[in-house]
This record gives structure tokens, C-alpha cells and sequence, in this order.
């Protein structure tokens, strides 16, 4: 069979140049006859003069005839052809003759006595059947190939179990008319197993036709197509590619030269070791051993090859190869093309997702220590509050009493008028509006006083300061007024909404106003005087408290924002510790200074709310109580004030 690999032609020309050149003998002419035109697409011409030129310039000369009319029935050509040859080389005897495929090795033994009498010839890719040793002249040797088609058969039902027919693709040509009937023969003992189909004697257009149409759970074997039955060469090379490309079944063939180019694999004469063998004979002849010496063993079928990518196109599991299948042209995976990038990649990532974790781990740490000194702070904060009150007790006691008593004397003046015949129902009027004033004075007190001594998460809301200024400072009159110190007030005239919870921004004007108290009452220094300020300022609420005190030592100005820094005998100092870190806690800044005329200067800053929602929740406070006329709840009954009265008086035994 023809078809020669360019391994064995490389492998042949390598071993003819160490030959001739071991023997260093004069150039030798080598005659390499093809069994099909050059149009078959066989680079062994091209192949052999790169050889020469780069190993052997001007010690080996390469003739190279193609026999034509191997591709016709009617052989009258030879006689020319033989002629041909014998005027060619009378002048120029050859020392080698090579045949490539079995019509070319028929042609020499037919003109050798006329042609190569005594030259001596190597049979290269012929099967063994159409060359055996007995057929052989003492001139010739041969490099036979020995093709099994029942086991070519079994690798394909093996590979694919449920194939039914197998569509055998061979020219027309006389030589490869006679593989038909061998093929033929060979199956039959498939015949119950499979359905065989030989596309031969159509032209190739109907070739590819069929081949493109076969039925389900079909298989190709690919022989050889040379001519079709129009006499028109086909390129090898071109034909299996048009082949491979409208096939609706999988291609298998013989030969590993047609592997890589369109067919499965499996068990397949092997070019590599049919060049070897070839080499060797050759190398063999040209150092002077008589061909009748030279008997080598036929080719035969080798350890089945496959290629990946016809397995992955038909659904081939490689499970179902036979043992010890080579599989080659496999695409190498992901892994295997960048496997140093993805093991870099992968480190980076673990290392990225340990820092993360290592980060995250160190953020909840972290958040559960915020929230634990939030919760130490707000205990702290109400400890501050409830000391802050404690000291307060005496003018709240005063300042609940008198509206108490007001409301106890009022109540039995109106008991009495109401037992007389006529009561004036004028003086009984003014009467319960009293007592309804001085119950809202002794509720507002207990509203406030619950307010600064709830425990209670902090509560963001939109507040207004000049109200949380105003509140304070009105709670700590009764104080200041014992101490005969003056609480007065200068607000800005729009309300100034923050962000903040209520009851800690109260706080913070507490313990300050407070302190100024304190440090006024220290000085001995007879009336005092505390003022608070509120203003807007580069877009924030600014909350001034001034004080008529000694002053900041001006070598303690930095630490008395510092926890457990008093200057007072009985202090804890936290209270402005606690004060700096609601206003932090806010956003915003506090700081001190000491005025030029005497005393200290207080101020902290917050943040206006970035909503409208406080602002208008406070306008509309303030238009309701400027459109509420007083003595509008005068209509209450007399047993509604005796309620609420009952309900503070409960609610000051709770606290």
C-alpha cells in the first residue's frame, strides 16, 4: 500500500549519508520510483533534497520517477515508460532502486531484466501479500507491511459497541480494486455483525455524499483513494480533509499517517518503525550486502494510538480504549498551561482570604469592645446623672413641695366652697386653673427628672438645642437660686437641629452648667452668674456656657477633660471625661478657655441635621403652642387634677 510518512524519509536519508559517507566511496545514484503522480500530495522530493544539500552536497544524486499509469486499467503505458527509464539511465547506471507502494514494486520486477539487471531493488510500503520472499528475485529485498483488517474491525467495535455498518472509502485504481476483494474476504466473518459498504467506483463528489449521509451507528474505514472512478487523483491529504469535514460518522484507517489528519486511532502500521526497517536495508545494500541476504519481518499493526480530539467530537469514553492506548494531540487543560500562575494566584488567594478573615476577626473584636465601652460608658454616664441629681435633691424636694402645697390648699378651698348652698362658680374657675398650673409645674419637674434617671438605649432623633439649653436651665434654677447663683439665656432665633439622642446632650449641658455652679460657689465670691449661649456657626450648633468662677488653672487647661481629673474634694471627675465623649460621639468638638473678665469659658460644637424632618417637627410645636390660649384645659374636671396629682406623687415615691 502507498502512503509514505516523511519520518521514514527523513530517518531513510539520514542513514544513506552516514552509509555513504563511512564508506567514502564516489557519489551514489539513487532512482526512488512513486507509484502515484506528484499531485498525491508526497513531500519526500522536497524532503530528500534538504537533506542532501545539508548533509551530503555533491555525494548523492536522487533521481525520483512517478509511475502515472498506476491509476489506469489499461497498462500499455509501461513498455513506453520502461523505455523511458532505459535511455535515461544507459549512461548513468544506478546503484540503488527504490519503490515506494505495490504498483511501483510490480513494475520493476516486470522490466528488471531489462531495466535493473543487476541493481539491486528495496520494496518499501507494500503488503506482504502482494510481495512475499518466495516472489522475490535474488536481487530484491523488501520492507513489507502486514495489515490485519479483522482486527482493525474489532478496534472499531470495540471503541464503538453499537456501530452496524462500516463504510469502507478505496479508489479505483487496479491495485486498490484488488483490496477490495481482499477486505472482503478477510470480513466475512462479520457478516452477521456488520453491514460493509465500499464506496468504490463513484466519483469523489458522491463519495462525500454518501459519507455524509450514512445512517445512524455507523463507522468509516479509510483504505486509500487515489482515482476516483472518473480517473481524476485526488490529493491524499486534500480528500481526507473533505472527507473528515462532512463525515457524520467516525474515520479509523490502517496507517499512523493519517492520524492527526481526520481518523480515531488505533492498532496501526507505524511509519517511524517502517522507516527504521527501511534504513537498515538500505544502509545494508549501499555498503555492498547482496539483497538475497537481507530477509527483514513485515511491518505489522502496532500498539493502538488515538487522537483526543476525535474522541472528545464522537463521545469516545477513554475507558473504552483498548489497555495501553497511547493518546496523543491532547489539549493540555488549564492546569497544566498555567499551572505555576494558578498556584501563584491560588497563594495570593488564600494569603488574601487569611488577611480578610485575620481583619475580620480583629473588626468584630474590636466592635465587641466598642460596644462593651459604650455600655460602661452609658452606665458611667448614668451614674453621672443620678450623682448629679442626688445633689439636686434638696432644691427638687423644694421645687416639688411648693406646687404641691399650692395644689393641697387649693383643693380644700374648693372642697369648702362646694359644701356651702351657693358656691361662686367665677372663684372656683380660678381655683382649678391654679391647680391645673401647679400641677404642670410638679409634672413637667417629675418629666424631667425621669428623663435625666431613665436608663435607656441612646436614641437618634432630630432635636432642637436651644430647647435641650432651655430645659436644663430651668431644671437647675431652683438649685442655682439656693446657691444665689443667676441661670440667664441668650438662644439663637431659629432653632438649631442636630442629629443626637436627647437625654446625653442634656447631660452634657448639666454637668457643665453644674460645674460652673460649683466652681462660683467655691470662689466665695457672693453672687455668681452662669450664662448659656447657642448660635450658629460655619454650619454647626455651637452651645456657649460661661461662668463668673475662678477660671481654668492655665497649667491644668489640657487635662480636665481627662477621666478622674477633679479639682473638687468629693469628685469622681468624669463628669467632663463623660461630656467629651457624647460630643465626640456626635461628631462634634468641645473645649475650654478662661475668659478676660474672670471666669470659664465652656463651648462644644454639633453638627446640623441633614434633614428637614426635626426642623419641621419643631416649627410646628412652636405654631401650636403660640395658637394655644391659657386656661384652655380649664374645663378638666375637679377629680382629673386630684389623678394626675396622685399619679406624681406615685411616681416621685418610685424614684
Amino acid at each position: 500500500m502507498p502512503s509514505f510518512s516523511a519520518r521514514l524519509i527523513g530517518g531513510l536519508l539520514l542513514t544513506l549519508a552516514t552509509a555513504i559517507v563511512a564508506q567514502a566511496q564516489p557519489p551514489k545514484r539513487v532512482l526512488m520510483l512513486h507509484s502515484w503522480g506528484p499531485e498525491f500530495g508526497d513531500l519526500y522530493a522536497r524532503d530528500m533534497r534538504v537533506q542532501l544539500s545539508r548533509q551530503l552536497p555533491g555525494r548523492f544524486e536522487l533521481y525520483e520517477e512517478w509511475l502515472v499509469s498506476a491509476r489506469f486499467t489499461d497498462r500499455q503505458e509501461d513498455a513506453a515508460f520502461a523505455g523511458y527509464l532505459n535511455s535515461l539511465f544507459a549512461d548513468h547506471p544506478i546503484d540503488l532502486v527504490i519503490t515506494l507502494g505495490a504498483p511501483a514494486a510490480n513494475f520493476v520486477q516486470r522490466y528488471q531484466q531489462s531495466l535493473f539487471r543487476t541493481t539491486p531493488e528495496l520494496l518499501t510500503d507494500v503488503e506482504e501479500r502482494r510481495a512475499s520472499a518466495p516472489s522475490l528475485t535474488p536481487n530484491e529485498t523488501v520492507v513489507a507491511i502486514s495489515v490485519s483488517f479483522p482486527t482493525l474491525v474489532q478496534n472499531i467495535l470495540r471503541v464503538r459497541p453499537q456501530t452496524s455498518m462500516l463504510a469502507v472509502v478505496i479508489g479505483n485504481s487496479p491495485i486498490e480494486k484488488y483490496w477490495v476483494g481482499q477486505i472482503g474476504e478477510s470480513l466475512e466473518a462479520f457478516k452477521n455483525r456488520l453491514t460493509l459498504r465500499f464506496l468504490t467506483g463513484l466519483p469523489f463528489n458522491e463519495v462525500l455524499r454518501q459519507a455524509a449521509t450514512l445512517p445512524a451507528r455507523s463507522a468509516i474505514l479509510y483504505v486509500l483513494l487515489s482515482p476516483d472512478v472518473l480517473g481524476i487523483p485526488q490529493d491524499e491529504d486534500t480528500a481526507l480533509a473533505q472527507l473528515h469535514a462532512v463525515a457524520n460518522a467516525p474515520m479509523f484507517s490502517y496507517t499512523d499517517a493519517y492520524l492527526g489528519k481526520g481518523i480515531v486511532g488505533g492498532p496501526l502500521i507505524s511509519g517511524e518503525a517502517q522507516g527504521r526497517e527501511t534504513v537498515t536495508a538500505a544502509a545494508r545494500l549501499l555498503s555492498g550486502e547482496h539483497a538475497s541476504d537481507i530477509r527483514m519481518p513485515p511491518v505489522t499493526l502496532g500498539k493502538p494510538e488515538f487522537d483526543w480530539r476525535e474522541l472528545r467530537r464522537w463521545n469516545i469514553s477513554e475507558s473504552d480504549l483498548p489497555p495501553g492506548s497511547a493518546i496523543l494531540f491532547r489539549e493540555p487543560s488549564a492546569w497544566e498551561r498555567y499551572r505555576w500562575q494558578i498556584t501563584s494566584i491560588a497563594i495570593v488567594l488564600v494569603l488574601e482570604a487569611a488577611l480578610i478573615g485575620a481583619l475580620l476577626h480583629e473588626r468584630r473584636r474590636r466592635r465587641i469592645a466598642e460596644m462593651s465601652a459604650h455600655q460602661h460608658m452609658a452606665e458611667l454616664a448614668h451614674m453621672n446623672r443620678r450623682s448629679a441629681v442626688g445633689e439636686l435633691s434638696a432644691s427638687l424636694a423644694h421645687e416639688l413641695t411648693q406646687p404641691l402645697s399650692a395644689i393641697l390648699r387649693n383643693s380644700e378651698a374648693a372642697q369648702s366652697m362646694l359644701q356651702t348652698g351657693s358656691p361662686d362658680l367665677s372663684e372656683l374657675t380660678d381655683i382649678m386653673s391654679d391647680i391645673e398650673r401647679d400641677e404642670r409645674r410638679a409634672s413637667e419637674v417629675i418629666k424631667r427628672l425621669r428623663s435625666l434617671l431613665a436608663k435607656t438605649p441612646a436614641e437618634t432623633r432630630d432635636i432642637d438645642l436651644n430647647e435641650v439649653v432651655r430645659e436644663v436651665f430651668e431644671f437647675l434654677s431652683p438649685q442655682a437660686a439656693a446657691h444665689h447663683v443667676i441661670l440667664t439665656t441668650s438662644l439663637a432665633p431659629q432653632p438649631l437641629l442636630v442629629s443626637g439622642d436627647r437625654v446625653q446632650l442634656q447631660q452634657v449641658v448639666l454637668n457643665l452648667v453644674m460645674n460652673g455652679m460649683e466652681a462660683i460657689r467655691s470662689a466665695a465670691s457672693g453672687t455668681g452668674k452662669v450664662t448659656g449661649r447657642t448660635m450658629l456657626v460655619d454650619g454647626a450648633a455651637e452651645v456657649v456656657l460661661e461662668d463668673s468662677g475662678p477660671g481654668i488653672p492655665p497649667d491644668k487647661a489640657q487635662q480636665i477633660f481627662e477621666p478622674f481629673y477633679t479639682t473638687k474634694d468629693t469628685g469622681m471627675g468624669m463628669g467632663l471625661s463623660i461630656a467629651r465623649t457624647i460630643i465626640a460621639n456626635h461628631r462634634g468638638r468641645i473645649w475650654a478657655e478662661n475668659r478676660c473678665e474672670g471666669g470659664a469659658v465652656f463651648r462644644f460644637t454639633v453638627p446640623l441635621a441633614r434633614t428637614e424632618r426635626g426642623r419641621t417637627a419643631v416649627q410646628t410645636a412652636a405654631n401650636q403652642a403660640q395658637s394655644e390660649a391659657p386656661g384652655s384645659r380649664v374645663s378638666g374636671a375637679f377629680h382629673a387634677a386630684q389623678l394626675r396629682i396622685a399619679s406624681h406623687d406615685l411616681a416621685l415615691r418610685d424614684w
